[in-house]
């Protein structure tokens, strides 16, 4: 974990900028928070929690926010100084058993290997009252199959299927619904295209085509 938070430590003070600040960014932000605004319609931010909340972009969503950079929930506490920041390691959550109802992830599974990523899809579990879900995304390995992408090292190299993904949660998650998110190459489309590509990108990743996006969005229900 150390190089992923190093990482995001010295790019704190500049990543609401560098990455949603411009088209391709804002396209992301949209789609994603189509799907939470849907899915958490019947969830209290009081109860729920965004874990990797970096910046806090997502936390409309959540009043409890934690991150492993300093960095990142410094600039948060800017933003949002109502909120319950928390720096934490995300496979030890000093968060009591069964204090939440709902959960979020979004930029963070990509960066864990597989042994971290099933660490905190158990602490996660400790965490979410039983009936309650994680919302996660993750890259899509089909995608990625199709695009030879080479590997970093760490930085995003963590892709599934969705036929792994329901191995991975067992035995404490269920899938209970996926959709596929950016199945368009928007970073090839002119800027002033962009935004007439959401609608259909949003309809598509609903559909059998939403395997071969660039990222799943994933919500999980915790068994009991």
């Amino acid at each position: 974990m150390k190089p992923v938070i190093d990482y995001y430590d010295k790019l704190a003070s500049d990543y609401d900028r560098d990455r949603f600040a411009n088209s391709y960014g804002r396209y992301i932000d949209a789609l994603e928070r189509g799907i939470l605004t849907h899915w958490l319609r019947d969830a209290a931010p009081a109860s729920t929690v965004d874990f990797g909340c970096g910046t806090g972009r997502l936390l409309d969503y959540a009043h409890t926010g934690l991150d492993g950079s300093a960095g990142m929930l410094q600039v948060a506490a800017e933003k949002f100084p109502d909120r319950r920041l928390i720096h934490a390691d995300l496979t030890h959550l000093p968060l009591a058993d069964r204090e939440m109802e709902r959960g979020i992830c979004f930029h963070v599974a990509m960066h864990l290997d597989h042994a971290t990523l099933q660490a905190f899809l158990q602490e996660a579990a400790r965490v979410i009252r039983p009936g309650g879900r994680l919302i996660f995304d993750i890259p899509s390995a089909p995608r990625r199959a199709l695009s030879k992408r080479p590997h970093s090292g760490w930085h995003g190299d963590t892709d599934a299927s969705i036929a792994q993904i329901r191995q991975w949660v067992q035995p404490y998650w269920a899938v209970r619904r996926w959709r596929g998110i950016l199945l368009f190459p928007i970073h090839r489309i002119p800027v002033p295209m962009r935004p007439l590509f959401r609608g259909l990108d949003a309809g598509l990743g609903c559909t059998g085509l939403g395997r071969y996006a660039s990222y799943y969005v994933i919500e999980l229900q915790r068994l009991a």
